[in-house]
């Protein structure tokens, strides 16, 4: 079986040929995108908060060792240990009265600490965006006051409120409205692909010429 071989012009006459099937397709893939990411999604808040972790032993110099700064490091590691451990949740559970267990609630938090930095960046998700931020608030104070029960010390300081995000940041709408955009544009591509390759009639003089390799010299016109 002879391959078919598309030029620039066969493919121009292809592409405007099935223009219509490739917008049609594209524009159902995109608003079926968007109405998914809109009704059968449930969005998602969050609520962050920042809390600055202070060494006990403060210093006139600004100057700081390596161990000092390996010191650090550890705090700030086994803080973020405290906030996320099933004492502290377990209290937050408590306080707001959440029908849910200390390791499901833990898998909504996140703590985000940057390179040699003593402050820790807390992320609460919730699909109720009031629900993050009380979540968010319970967690501070019953982290807090577990550190200085288990530290023995008071180097932990809120730096920044729990916010209240009205705007979901879960599901991204125009990124799953774009991937029902392409997945519409691949269908109808697919579809033509597979119409014009098991197409088994000519379409003109100069596609006959190429199935059979001969030159077309002309047309006979019926009398």
């Amino acid at each position: 079986m002879e391959e078919k071989t598309i030029d620039v012009s066969d493919f121009l006459y292809i592409l405007k040929k099935w223009l219509w099937l490739i917008i049609i397709l594209g524009l159902i893939g995109a608003i079926g995108g968007f109405v998914i990411s809109k009704q059968f999604i449930v969005p998602t808040y969050e609520s962050k908060s920042q809390l600055v972790i202070k060494q006990g032993n403060n210093r006139d110099d600004t100057t700081t060792t390596t161990s000092e700064t390996q010191s650090n490091i550890q705090l700030v590691n086994t803080y973020k240990i405290i906030i996320v451990s099933p004492t502290v949740l377990d209290k937050v559970i408590d306080n707001l009265k959440l029908p849910i267990s200390s390791q499901q609630l833990s898998k909504q938090i996140l703590i985000e600490n940057s390179k040699d930095s003593q402050v820790l960046t807390i992320n609460v998700l919730n699909q109720n965006p009031k629900t993050a931020t009380q979540i968010n608030n319970q967690l501070i104070k019953a982290a807090i006051n577990e550190a200085k029960k288990i530290m023995s010390a008071d180097n932990i300081r809120l730096l920044t409120e729990p916010t209240d995000n009205t705007t979901p940041v879960k599901p991204n709408q125009l990124l799953i409205t774009c991937i029902g955009l392409l997945a519409g544009l691949l269908v109808a591509i697919t579809f033509i692909i597979l119409k014009e390759t098991m197409r088994q009639s000519v379409r003109d003089e100069k596609e006959l010429s190429q199935i059979i390799k001969a030159t077309h010299l002309g047309n006979i016109n019926q009398f």
